[in-house]
């Protein structure tokens, strides 16, 4: 098993380095990053992308309930661990589906507990990705070769599981570090497609190399520079998508422009 990756969020210094300084005893579990308010522990969050966070409830800028309904929209896989000196807190944590609730001052034997939840989680979930062999995913994806209509569904994965991600759905496709990606509304999925597979299989728009779009659900369309231009996608973050000059002829005649 890889080392499970922690970041505190703890606005009191000495306690944030009391909590970092009992994990780092700990062999399997590793802290990636400290943060002394909501805000700047969600961009550490974001950049590191941690299996767990240690979060305290009372903090400026943003509180750490607000930090985990943020967490939770966004990276829903990352266990939380609530630490805080207020018992009143527990009921409310337990509704965003925190792992722990720790209080402080801390007790490096209740540390222990939550530790041993962690790493029991992290060997399921570890588990669970091992379940789903390639193979499956290719059988699906020959057999929707095979079909000579428009496929309506794309299989995808997450978290272990094939999930039917209906093709309505698709914002746009793309590739990154050489995997493919489904993008919906406000997530994203691996799919064992390359691009020229869904290109066949769809009615979406290869905009660049790297992207295919679902014109359906494109919002804006802008001048770029030399002769490009830019999609602005109607998904949640907005994205914008490069259109190669190459093929901007293609899409205004789609679009009938």
């Amino acid at each position: 098993m890889d080392k499970l990756r922690c970041v505190i969020v703890e606005d009191e210094i000495p306690a944030a380095e009391e909590l970092s300084y009992i994990i780092s005893q700990y062999e399997d579990i590793s802290v990636e990053g400290i943060a002394y308010d909501g805000k700047s522990g969600m961009e550490i969050i974001k950049t590191k992308k941690p299996d767990a966070v240690f979060l305290d409830i009372n903090m400026p800028v943003e509180n750490g309930i607000e930090v985990a309904k943020n967490i939770k929209e966004f990276y829903g896989d990352i266990d939380i661990i609530f630490v805080t000196a207020y018992e009143e807190h527990a009921v409310k944590a337990f509704e965003l589906n925190a792992l722990d609730y720790v209080l402080k001052p801390f007790d490096e034997n209740r540390i222990a507990i939550t530790i041993d939840r962690l790493i029991q989680r992290k060997h399921i979930k570890d588990a669970e990705d091992e379940k789903i062999p390639n193979d499956i995913l290719n059988e699906l994806i020959d057999k929707m070769d095979k079909e000579k209509n428009l496929v309506k569904r794309i299989p995808c994965e997450r978290q272990g599981k094939i999930i039917l991600v209906s093709v309505d759905d698709i914002y746009y496709c793309y590739i990154k570090d050489e995997k493919t990606y489904v993008k919906v509304k406000d997530d994203s999925y691996l799919v064992g497609y390359t691009l020229g597979q869904i290109e066949k299989r769809t009615n979406f728009f290869r905009s660049h190399r790297s992207f295919l779009v679902n014109i359906d659900n494109i919002k804006e369309l802008y001048s770029w520079f030399n002769g490009t231009y830019k999609l602005v996608m109607d998904d949640k973050e907005k994205s914008e998508i490069p259109i190669s000059r190459n093929n901007v002829k293609k899409l205004k005649e789609l679009l009938k422009m």
